[in-house]
């Protein structure tokens, strides 16, 4: 993602990939460790996605890689995300922050998965955020 400034001097989005709104339902968890809530995905794109997570600090990343769940089953296993962003939520309280990652390395069978999860689910049901 890049930002700039056109000439009034607003910042405008420069995405490599379009973002969407996630379907209802639709989570993020750690790689192989079932003892940590899974968190609310929010959005996603090719390039990576943002989710939301009850903590009062910012999320510390044990392993690297993610899972993507639909109604509980298992979309797309092991992703491999950076963390770019992690902050306190606007619109909701002090414990809930917003959670940003980049998709690092991904084979042939993830990038087929995840552009079907966006073409199936969060594209055709939700609008552009």
């Amino acid at each position: 993602m890049q930002n700039r400034q056109n000439t009034a001097g607003q910042t405008r989005d420069r995405r490599l990939y379009p973002r969407f709104t996630a379907p209802e339902r639709s989570l993020v968890a750690m790689s192989g460790d079932s003892s940590r809530l899974p968190y609310n995905l929010t959005d996603i794109s090719e390039g990576g996605m943002a989710f939301l997570y009850l903590k009062d600090r910012q999320l510390f990343l044990t392993e690297n890689h993610m899972d993507i769940y639909l109604n509980e089953t298992l979309e797309i296993a092991r992703l491999q995300v950076v963390i770019i962003a992690d902050i306190k939520h606007k619109n909701y309280s002090t414990f809930k922050r917003r959670c940003s990652v980049r998709f690092g390395e991904m084979t042939r069978k993830q990038r087929l998965q995840l552009k079907t999860f966006i073409t199936h689910h969060a594209a055709t049901a939700t609008s552009r955020v």
